[in-house]
């Protein structure tokens, strides 16, 4: 019986303060989840700028595989290589676009952050 009471007095004591404390763990907790969802945009699209990245150095690559062939049989022309430009055009607006995205994510606006006492 004499447990029960020091249980009691111990929650009449305390109980205020744990209520307190377990709600500003919830806070952070939140604000930690956030957190977390933010980076995994940002990884995310920074791996996707990565992608049109090597997308890009890869025609990169077949271009000059193909200028080299040309000038090795001395019948290079610049004409020839119109038909990269619309490919390479089409790579560079698309990484771009992840760019801006990727600053979107990481400046969304000012917040009001709610600060824990």
């Amino acid at each position: 019986m004499a447990k029960k009471n020091d249980m009691s007095k111990t929650l009449e004591k305390y109980g205020q303060m744990m209520k307190k404390f377990g709600s500003e763990v919830g806070e952070v907790a939140k604000k930690g989840e956030e957190n977390v969802i933010i980076m995994s945009k940002l990884f995310k699209i920074q791996m996707d700028i990565l992608g049109v990245s090597l997308q890009r150095e890869k025609l990169y690559y077949k271009i000059g595989k193909e200028v080299a062939d040309k000038l090795t049989k001395g019948t290079f022309e610049v004409s020839g290589l119109e038909k990269y430009k619309k490919e390479l055009d089409k790579i560079r607006t698309e990484g771009e676009k992840k760019k801006k995205a990727l600053s979107k994510v990481k400046s969304p606006g000012k917040k009001k952050v709610k600060k824990t006492k």
